[in-house]
Parts: C-alpha cells; sequence; structure tokens
C-alpha cells in the first residue's frame, strides 16, 4: 500500500487526493470483514470441530448455562476466557433467566453491553440466532473501524486502503479471537477520530453515547470530548457532549439495582466491586515490575523463553506508545486526540498491579485507544516508529495464535 499523492485543489480536506475516497473505504472495510470471517470459519473448521462457540472460548472450570451446554464447545481443564460471559449477557441482556449466576463478575460483565444487546436485538431475543448475531455484531464493528480509518487516512492523502490497519489493533485483533467485546470500543474510536477530523457534532455525539455502552472506559472518549470544548471554551458543546454518558450512568444505575437484588441471594463477590482491585495500587510501578516478572507458561524450553521475551517485547512497545504519547502532549497541538491519549495515558497509570501487566491479551484491550491515536500521527508525517508499538503487541498475539495457525495449515495440508 502506498501514499497517495496529495492533491493541490481546494475540495473537502485533501480527499481529492484519492479519488471516491468513501467507496473506496467501503470496499476496504467489506474486504476486512471478509477477510475476518475466512480466518474465523477457517478455525473454527480445522481447530474447533466446526463449531463456532469455540470463538467464544468458554472454559471447564466455570460450570456453564444448562441451556447453553450442549452446543458449546468446551476448552478442557481451563477457566476460558471473557468472552463466554459476553455470550451469556446476549442470550440474557435484561436478567429474565438468571444467566448472570454464571458470570464471574456479572456487574462489570453487564455495564459492558452495547454488543450483547445488539446481539440479542439482531436475533430478535430467539436463543438459537444470538451466537451468530453476536458473531454477525462483531464483524459489523470490524467493518466500522475499517471503514473510519480509511476516511480518515484518505482526508490526509492516503489511501483508504490503510483502514485495514483496523484489524491490527489490539483490542480487535482479540476480538477476532475470542469475541471479546473491545471491537466494538476501538471502532467507535476509530470514529470518533474521523468525526473529529470532519468537526461532525451529529456524529461526535452518536459515538459518544454508544462507546460508554460498548465498556466503561468508553466515557474516557466522552471526557476527552468535553475537555477539548472546554478548552476551547465552547461550553454549550461541552455540556451537549456531557450528555452523551446519561444512557451509560442510567444503565449503570439499572444494573446496580439488578447486581444488588441479585446480592440477597449470591452475595458481593459474584458481583464485582464499584472499583477494582488492580485500580491506584502501583502507579506505573506495576508495568516495571511486570517486566521482571516472567510469566511461567506451562510450555518447555526453549519455547518458554521465546514467549517470555516476546511478552517483555509487547510490554516494552505499550511503554514505548506511552512516552511518545506524553511527548506528544508537549510537542503538538491540543485537538481530540491528545486529549484521547491524555485520558488513557491517565488510565494507564492507574492500572497498578504487575498481574494486570502480564499479557497483553489483558492491557491490550483496554488501552488500545491509546496505541491507537499514537499510530495515527503517522498520517500527518510522523516517523514510522509511532507504528512500533502496535507491530510489537501484535508480534505477542500472533505467538499467542501460532497454534490456530498450526491447525489450518495441517488441515489445508
Amino acid at each position: 500500500m502506498s501514499r497517495v499523492p496529495q492533491a493541490s485543489t481546494e475540495s473537502t480536506p485533501r480527499e481529492a487526493a484519492v479519488a471516491n475516497p468513501r467507496v473506496a473505504a467501503l470496499l476496504v472495510a467489506l474486504l476486512s470483514v471478509l477477510a475476518t470471517f475466512i480466518w474465523q470459519a477457517a478455525t473454527v473448521h480445522f481447530n474447533y470441530g466446526g463449531n463456532w462457540t469455540g470463538l467464544f472460548c468458554t472454559g471447564d472450570v466455570r460450570p456453564v448455562p444448562p441451556e447453553l451446554a450442549a452446543n458449546t464447545y468446551i476448552f478442557k481443564s481451563s477457566t476460558g476466557y471473557d468472552g463466554q460471559f459476553y455470550r451469556y449477557v446476549a442470550h440474557d441482556p435484561w436478567f429474565q433467566k438468571g444467566l448472570w449466576r454464571y458470570h464471574d463478575t456479572a456487574r462489570w460483565r453487564s455495564w459492558r453491553i452495547l454488543m450483547p444487546a445488539l446481539a440479542w436485538l439482531v436475533a430478535g431475543g430467539q436463543s438459537r440466532y444470538i451466537d451468530a448475531a453476536y458473531i454477525a455484531v462483531m464483524l459489523l464493528f470490524v467493518g466500522l473501524g475499517t471503514y473510519w480509518l480509511g476516511r480518515y487516512a484518505a482526508s490526509h492523502g492516503w489511501h483508504s486502503a490503510w483502514g485495514l490497519g483496523f484489524l491490527l489493533l489490539p483490542a480487535t485483533f482479540i476480538s477476532i479471537d475470542r469475541l471479546t467485546i473491545d471491537v466494538a470500543l476501538a471502532a467507535l474510536c476509530a470514529g470518533f477520530v474521523w468525526y473529529s477530523r470532519r468537526e461532525s457534532t451529529v456524529g461526535l455525539y452518536a459515538v459518544l453515547v454508544l462507546a460508554g455502552l460498548a465498556r466503561e472506559t468508553g466515557l474516557l472518549l466522552v471526557a476527552a470530548g468535553c475537555l477539548h470544548e472546554l478548552w476551547n471554551r465552547r461550553w454549550r458543546r461541552a455540556v451537549l457532549f456531557a450528555t452523551a454518558a446519561l444512557p451509560v450512568l442510567v444503565w449503570f444505575r439499572i444494573v446496580a439495582v439488578q447486581t444488588a437484588r441479585m446480592g440477597r441471594s449470591l452475595g458481593a463477590l459474584s458481583l464485582g466491586v464499584s472499583v477494582p482491585r488492580w485500580l491506584f495500587q502501583y502507579p506505573l510501578v506495576g508495568i516495571i515490575m511486570a517486566l521482571f516478572r516472567a510469566e511461567p507458561y506451562p510450555v518447555k524450553p526453549p519455547l518458554l523463553q521465546v514467549v517470555q521475551a516476546v511478552d517483555v517485547l509487547a510490554l516494552c512497545g505499550f511503554l514505548f506508545a506511552l512516552v511518545l504519547a506524553v511527548w506528544g502532549l508537549w510537542r503538538r497541538r491540543f485537538d481530540r486526540e491528545q486529549w484521547v491519549a491524555l485520558c488513557f495515558v491517565a488510565l494507564a497509570l492507574v492500572l497498578s498491579i504487575p498481574g494486570y501487566w502480564r499479557h497483553v491479551y489483558g492491557y491490550g484491550r483496554p488501552l488500545t485507544p491509546l496505541v491507537f491515536v499514537v499510530g495515527l500521527r503517522v498520517f500527518a508525517g510522523a516517523r514510522w516508529w509511532v507504528l512500533v508499538p502496535i507491530l510489537l503487541m501484535d508480534l505477542r498475539m500472533a505467538v499467542q495464535m501460532s497454534p490456530q495457525i498450526l491447525g489450518i495449515l495441517r488441515g489445508l495440508i
């Protein structure tokens, strides 16, 4: 993919550099959806025996809801991964079936309602269609993120095909692998920077309303939007963007009421707490401590040393992104992207305990907006090394997915 020469005309922000940028971005988005679906279909066929629920990564350590157990692909001797709980939310988003009993933390999982609720709506509430609808919603956000990033690239005079870079973001990569909800916030972050560039109040407001429903850290996008308006003394727009948090707060209140009712029979441990234990304990120090605490993976040398080495590389990549973000706060004008960087730098500093930083699948998802806005600087003329954090994190995720890749290759050969 090569950079397209910039146009010398006075059309809308440099989009004349790319012919039909909207159509080109749409085609690239369709390509990303198709590529994602082909990958998932391949790994499901060759690694999960054709059972698409394998993508939710459900373990056998926790009980599976009886109504879902028969058709669920189970990973033996495993706790599974977060996607299994969002699947349960999608099957019971309004707390009617009691599937919250099978969550690890019912409150936190239910907060992140956007993708599960959309899956429920697409399926018309029919349980037999919800798993497929959830995958379809995930693919929708892959397409949206690619489209918005392609439009953003084109507006800087780059080809819309650079929108495919959305697939390389940690949140996207991991959501494709394990059907987590983080791809939704990553896509909305791409929408945020695109509509910021267009100064579209309607587009920005819609993205901000959805961001907090996708994940509670999406409220940092709302904060960034409000801070930008306050910084520029546009008080009415600041108040307007602040109201984007209201649907999120209403939903949080509904969840609080429901989980309080559940707590009378389950106890608080199953519900989660308002402030998780991995916040504020060792600000910044936890990241550094994690660099010197190798994860004891159940594999033999020399593979163990290889995996531990790429763990360190991924974490070093993120630290580099942190440095670039902080450096940029002094070197670049304070646009909305800068406010996003500042908000997520603050989040990174308070994600404290070393255990949180052991694996890129942990810290890479909530902090994708930070590495994303740092990487975006390449479109504005920054050196290629702003992409190094994403590439190093991708390397670690590729190692994680190597058993699936090998399974597909063995099946094809």
